[in-house]
């Protein structure tokens, strides 16, 4: 069931232009004022989160290998496709290609694709036989104006973020290797250009950029305009019901050139940005979080990077174990050797044990090293399974340690005469 979409009254459409008329716009901004912008990067490579306002979009870059097209052998394939779902708008349909979508994804691909801002030859594999597909999925999360801007910089900002696997071949068959065999390897971008919109009010009196979502509703007709950060016009479109002056066009190009090279410039540095927090194993999925809690965030942390908890948790485990190595080589005082004894390892799974003397029913034990005379008595001493629990070790866990301890070699009785006095 669908949901029809909701109608501008006419009495909006009268405030809205007696606000132009008077140089005022509905949020306060200049005519010539865009909305700020916000880009994050998720985990995954080619995985970006735009803001244009309230309008949020995200993109997704994936690839795969094909056979190239018979009039492009050694080109690479770019696809973009923009989804429109009921997230972003209740009337949007999820599935179905509306008029808008289908607006939007040739408007992407002018400015995009057929400006050649990627190099598609440095996607083939081999001539007439495989190249890299690459594929720009761009869902759209909330709608309140503008689509094609925020669109235009999630693509880009994606594209220039994603790295693909590494191919090697030797003549016959394919190799994919991972990211534990080679380093991926990033897309090769000519030029960086972007979509700036401008709707038109009264046959061209009125020009406001970044219009929103009720101005887009109440515009005679839009303007938009790709541009790269070195000026070059890379698409122009005129839609609706307008006539521009030459001189009109020009100079709102102008504007939104300065622009463009703005959005480009803050695209990069986002990218590297994002690039020193992966070096510095720092990165989070989109970089929103912000939590307090320890335990809290650590369990977070696991979810969104388990490789880097892995590794905490790996010097946590070394931590502990230094501590109980510390513990089982210094001598410890114990009641009696029925009890407990001391834990000084002098082979695998083994451990010598001699009393020397005995104070107030306190035994203690330590480890023989020096040889004796043969006449010596030797004496074994056989533990069976006794139940430890070490002092002064810091452990989370409520449940005592048990070491089993087989005497297999032989230990030396030292001052013999004295015990037996």
């Amino acid at each position: 069931m669908s949901v029809r979409k909701t109608i501008i009254s006419n009495c909006e459409k009268k405030f809205l232009l007696k606000n132009l008329a008077e140089w005022t716009r509905l949020d306060g901004r200049a005519f010539d004022e865009f909305r700020p912008v916000k880009i994050n990067f998720g985990k995954d490579w080619g995985s970006c989160h735009v803001s244009l306002g309230k309008t949020s979009v995200l993109a997704q870059v994936s690839c795969e290998i094909q056979q190239p097209k018979s009039s492009r052998p050694s080109e690479g394939v770019l696809n973009l496709n923009i989804e429109l779902n009921p997230l972003a708008a209740p009337h949007f349909e999820a599935g179905r290609q509306s008029d808008l979508s289908v607006q939007l994804n040739r408007l992407l691909e002018k400015c995009l694709k057929d400006s050649k801002a990627l190099d598609l030859e440095s996607l083939c594999i081999k001539m007439n036989e495989k190249v890299w597909a690459i594929r720009v999925d761009i869902n759209v999360l909330n709608y309140e104006g503008n689509i094609l801007d925020c669109a235009s910089i999630a693509a880009l900002a994606a594209l220039a973020h994603f790295r693909r696997p590494d191919v090697t071949s030797d003549g016959e068959e394919f190799i994919i290797h991972n990211v534990q065999q080679r380093d991926p390897i990033p897309m090769v971008i000519h030029h960086y250009p972007v979509c700036i919109t401008y709707s038109v009010f009264n046959g061209g009196e009125f020009i406001i950029a970044d219009p929103t979502l009720l101005e887009e509703e109440v515009a005679d007709a839009f303007m938009s305009i790709g541009l790269n950060a070195y000026k070059e016009l890379c698409g122009l479109h005129l839609g609706g019901k307008a006539e521009l002056s030459p001189d009109l066009i020009l100079s709102t190009a102008s504007k939104a050139a300065n622009r463009a090279g703005l959005i480009v410039q803050q695209i990069k540095e986002c990218i590297e940005k994002d690039t020193q927090q992966r070096l510095l194993r720092q990165k989070q999925s989109f970089s929103i979080l912000d939590i307090t809690n320890d335990s809290v965030s650590g369990d977070i942390e696991a979810l969104l990077d388990p490789w880097t908890a892995s590794e905490k948790k790996h010097k946590k485990k070394t931590k502990k174990e230094k501590e109980h190595s510390n513990m089982v080589d210094t001598k410890i005082e114990i009641d009696k050797p029925t009890n407990g004894v001391e834990l000084t390892k002098i082979g695998e799974g083994t451990v010598a044990l001699v009393p020397i003397e005995e104070k107030d029913g306190t035994a203690i034990w330590e480890v023989s090293d020096s040889d004796d005379d043969d006449n010596d008595e030797v004496v074994v001493i056989e533990v069976p399974k006794p139940v430890v629990n070490l002092l002064d070790v810091n452990t989370d866990s409520e449940e005592e340690a048990v070491t089993i301890l087989n005497a297999d070699e032989k230990t030396k009785k030292k001052k013999k005469q004295k015990q037996k006095k």
